[in-house]
């Protein structure tokens, strides 16, 4: 419970640290954030059923060095990128290491607000296109997986999941609008919450 709270407040730090520019706060609290999620997520390392926490662990730690390559000085987008996409690649797995019941329609519904939104965005993400392309099917890939095991299982746990993969599409597609369309009204703030959200769902997952 101690290291939930700890999560909340220093996540929350980072975002107030965002809102008033404070450089060196915000390079400290966002990694902070992500190693608390990891330690919460190595207290269910006992409880592993099916193998799905180490792949679950490792998509943590790959997000982590995400983050580290989103706030260097230099423009490390594509680094970044290519970091969680792995990352979200190895929780698909995790997601898959149990019963699945797979419904097309889930997909469909997941897939038609992300065709939307590329389309919106298709001429300003230029040279982007591919590489978002690839990362979105990815996200939807994923989240498609953790609603079949949440099907399958009806578990707090896949609940849990499948949440969290729900908010890393929000998370992502504010994003992309920030990017690619131009930054808008709390748009780091409401970034930052519902990704540190999606982390800790996905970690607390875990616990069943």
């Amino acid at each position: 419970m101690y290291l939930s709270v700890l999560i909340v407040a220093v996540g929350w730090w980072h975002v107030l640290a965002i809102d008033g520019g404070r450089r060196w706060q915000i390079y400290l609290s966002k990694p902070l954030t992500l190693l608390l999620i990891i330690a919460l997520a190595f207290e269910y390392r006992g409880l592993d059923q099916d193998g799905s926490h180490a792949w679950i662990l490792l998509g943590l730690m790959l997000s982590l060095a995400g983050d580290i390559l989103l706030m260097l000085p230099a423009d490390r987008f594509l680094h970044g990128l290519l970091a969680f996409l792995v990352a979200h690649l190895c929780y698909l797995v995790g997601f898959s290491q149990g019963p699945l019941v797979l419904h097309l329609l889930d997909a469909l519904l997941l897939l038609a607000p992300a065709a939307v939104l590329f389309g919106l965005l298709w001429r300003p993400m230029g040279v982007w296109r591919l590489p978002v392309l690839i990362y979105t099917l990815t996200l939807i890939g994923m989240t498609w997986f953790a609603a079949g095991a949440w099907r399958a299982s009806l578990a707090v746990g896949s609940a849990a999941a499948l949440v969290g993969s729900l908010l890393f599409l929000f998370t992502d597609a504010m994003i992309a609008i920030r990017r690619f369309h131009g930054a808008f009204r709390f748009a780091n703030g409401l970034i930052m919450m519902s990704y540190f959200s999606a982390q800790f769902l996905v970690a607390a997952s875990l616990a069943g």
